[in-house]
C-alpha cells in the first residue's frame, strides 16, 4: 500500500476515534420524524417541518429499512463525515495536484469539524459534502451534475440557496457563462426539485408545505420574537482563529506569494467559504458553519503549505507572527472543547430522558396518544407513543405563539383527552421558561399531578 494511502487511512481513523469519544448530539427531530413517518404521519400535515422534504423523506426510508435508533443515527452521521473526509482529500488533490496540500486540508477539517458541533446528524452537516461536490463539478465543467447536486442541496435545506451567488461567480470566473452550460446546469437542477414536487403532490401536502416551509419557515420565523439569536463577542473572536487563515490567504495573494494558477482557486474558495457560513444567520449556532468548513479546509491547506517555507527560513516575521497567533488560538480553543466534550453522554439521551421513556413504555399502550409539554418530542419515539395534537410542533415561543396554534392544541386535547401528559416544569430562564398560557391553563383545569419520574418529568393524568 502506498505511503499516502496509509496517511489518509490514519487521519480518517483519528477522526473516527475522536467522533466515538466526543459528545454526540442526537438531534430530537432526527429520531422523531422518521419514527412518526413510519407510523403513517405526514410532514407538513401532521408534523410541522420548516425544511424541504428531501432529507426527512430519505431518513424515513432508512428508518423503515434499518429501524429508528440512536445506534443507526450514529452510523449515518459518521458515514457521512468519513465520506466528506474522502471528498476533501480527493478533490484537493485533483485541484491542486499536491498530495501534501490534500493531507493538510484533511487534517484541518478533522481538527475543526467536531468543534463546529459536527458530531451529530443535521441538515447543515449534509450540505457540507453536497456544496463541495457542486463546486468541484463546476470547476470540472460537469454542469449537469453540478445542477443535480445543487437541486439535492435545495431539497435538503433552504439555506443552500446561499450558494446560488458563488455558483454564478464560478460560472463567470471559469468563463463558462454560455447558454448550453446554463441549460445543462438548469436541467440537472430541475430533476431533484421535480422529485420533491411529485412527493408533495403525491402525498397531498402541497398546501401544508407552503404554510410551514415557506410562509412560516421563511417569512414568519426570522422575525418571530426570540428566534433571532446573535453571537456573543467571545464566539465572534473564536471564529477569528480558524477563519483567520482567510485573511492570511488574501495577504499572500496581495503580496503575489501565490502562483497565478492557484490564485483563481484560492479566490473561489474564499467566496464559497463566506457564502457557506451565511446559514448561521439569523439564529446563531456553530453547526451552521458545517457547509463552509470543506472550503475553509482546502483554503487552509493551501495557505499552510505556502507558509511552511517561511517557517523554515524564519523570514517575514509579520506573517509568521500572525500565523503563530492562529496556532496558539487553536490550541486554546481545542483544549477547552475537548475538556468539555470528551466522553460525555449523548445529548438529548440523558439518563432521566431514558428513564422517563421507559416508564411511559411500561404504562402506556403501543401507539397510545399522549402529549409532551416543555420537553423534546423524541420521547414519543423512545416510548412508542403518538402525539395527541396535530400538527406537532416544539414547545418554543416562536412556534406556539404562531396565530391559532395554541387554540388548535387545546381543541385537540379537548377532543382526544389523552390519559397521560408529560410535563417538564418551566425554568426561570432560557427556552424552558416559556409558558404557553392557553395550553397551560387547560392542563391546570383538567389534569392533576400523578407522579414525578427521574426527578424531572411530571406525569399528569385526567382529573
Amino acid at each position: 500500500m502506498k505511503k499516502n494511502n496509509l496517511i489518509l487511512i490514519f487521519i480518517i481513523l483519528v477522526h473516527l476515534v475522536l467522533l466515538l469519544f466526543l459528545r454526540f448530539t442526537a438531534w430530537p427531530e432526527m429520531i422523531l420524524w422518521p419514527y412518526l413517518l413510519d407510523k403513517g404521519l405526514l410532514p407538513y400535515r401532521d408534523i410541522v417541518v420548516v425544511y424541504p422534504p428531501g432529507l426527512i423523506t430519505f431518513m424515513a426510508y432508512f428508518g423503515k429499512l434499518f429501524g429508528v435508533s440512536l445506534f443507526n443515527l450514529k452510523i449515518y452521521t459518521w458515514t457521512l463525515i468519513i465520506f466528506t473526509d474522502l471528498l476533501i482529500y480527493w478533490i484537493t488533490e485533483k485541484l491542486t495536484k499536491n498530495k501534501v496540500v490534500a493531507v493538510l486540508s484533511l487534517m484541518f477539517y478533522v481538527l475543526w469539524q467536531p468543534f463546529f458541533e459536527g458530531n451529530g446528524f443535521w441538515f447543515d452537516l449534509v450540505l457540507a459534502p453536497l456544496a463541495l461536490l457542486i463546486f468541484y463539478f463546476l470547476i470540472r465543467r460537469r454542469m449537469f451534475w453540478s445542477g443535480v447536486i445543487f437541486g439535492i442541496a435545495l431539497s435538503v435545506k433552504q439555506t443552500a440557496f446561499w450558494f446560488f451567488l458563488p455558483i454564478l461567480i464560478t460560472f463567470w470566473l471559469i468563463r463558462e457563462f454560455r447558454f448550453k452550460f446554463l441549460l445543462r446546469f438548469t436541467l440537472g437542477l430541475i430533476i431533484p426539485l421535480s422529485l420533491c414536487l411529485f412527493y408533495l403532490l403525491g402525498t397531498g401536502v402541497v398546501k401544508g408545505f407552503y404554510q410551514w416551509a415557506v410562509s412560516f419557515g421563511i417569512f414568519y420565523l426570522p422575525k418571530a420574537s426570540g428566534q433571532v439569536l446573535l453571537p456573543t463577542l467571545k464566539q465572534v473572536l473564536a471564529l477569528g482563529v480558524p477563519y483567520g487563515l482567510c485573511l492570511l490567504a488574501a495577504i499572500l495573494m496581495i503580496r503575489k506569494q501565490i502562483k497565478k494558477k492557484q490564485e483563481r482557486l484560492l479566490s473561489l474558495l474564499l467566496i464559497w467559504s463566506f457564502f457557506g457560513l451565511l446559514g448561521a444567520f439569523s439564529r446563531w449556532g456553530y453547526f451552521h458553519f458545517q457547509p463552509s468548513l470543506p472550503f475553509l479546509s482546502i483554503l487552509s491547506g493551501m495557505v499552510i503549505f505556502q507558509i511552511m517555507p517561511l517557517v523554515k527560513k524564519r523570514s517575514n516575521f509579520l506573517i509568521l507572527g500572525y500565523f503563530a497567533l492562529i496556532v496558539f488560538g487553536t490550541i486554546y480553543l481545542q483544549t477547552r472543547f475537548f475538556r468539555l466534550n470528551w466522553q460525555k453522554p449523548t445529548r438529548f439521551f440523558e439518563a432521566d430522558v431514558l428513564e422517563t421513556a421507559k416508564w411511559l413504555k411500561e404504562n402506556t399502550k403501543t401507539s397510545e396518544k399522549i402529549y409532551i409539554l416543555n420537553s423534546w418530542d423524541h420521547i414519543y419515539a423512545l416510548s412508542d407513543t403518538l402525539p395527541a395534537v396535530s400538527p406537532l410542533i416544539h414547545t418554543l415561543p416562536w412556534h406556539l405563539e404562531y396565530p391559532g396554534m395554541q387554540e388548535k392544541y387545546v381543541a385537540d386535547l379537548e377532543e382526544i383527552k389523552p390519559r397521560i401528559i408529560v410535563f417538564q416544569p418551566y425554568t426561570k430562564k432560557g427556552l424552558g421558561s416559556y409558558k404557553p398560557e392557553k395550553i397551560d391553563n387547560y392542563l391546570n383545569e383538567n389534569y392533576t399531578l400523578e407522579e414525578i419520574v427521574a426527578g424531572r418529568f411530571h406525569i399528569l393524568k385526567l382529573k
